[in-house]
């Protein structure tokens, strides 16, 4: 699986690199395990999974999201330094940002 950056919209001066992760039944679904990004400094957890779907397919998308909200059954949390903390679809992520995706019944 790809872990090079790849920048999406906006200047590609002014960009944040962000790493994410899928674990359990949401690497099935989503075709994909990790990857690293860069986004525009403005990008949320929405636009992290819609160039995750640029990358590696359609089926990332809705494997992770119904419309521009998180999957009833899927957590993502962020961890920025040291401490994790539960995120939703429109949050704001950061540069250095680790986004987890977890599947939850």
């Amino acid at each position: 699986m790809s872990t090079g950056l790849h920048a999406t919209g906006g200047d590609v001066g002014a960009t944040i690199g962000v790493g994410v992760e899928l674990t359990g039944w949401l690497i099935a679904r989503a075709g994909l395990e990790r990857a690293q990004m860069a986004l525009s400094p403005d990008a949320t957890v929405v636009d992290a999974v819609d160039e995750l779907t640029d990358r590696y397919g359609v089926q990332v998308r809705p494997a992770l999201l119904q419309g521009d909200r998180l999957r009833h059954d899927t957590v993502a949390l962020r961890r920025t330094g040291g401490d994790w903390e539960r995120v939703f679809g429109g949050t704001s992520l950061e540069q250095g940002d680790h986004v987890r995706f977890e599947f939850r019944e």
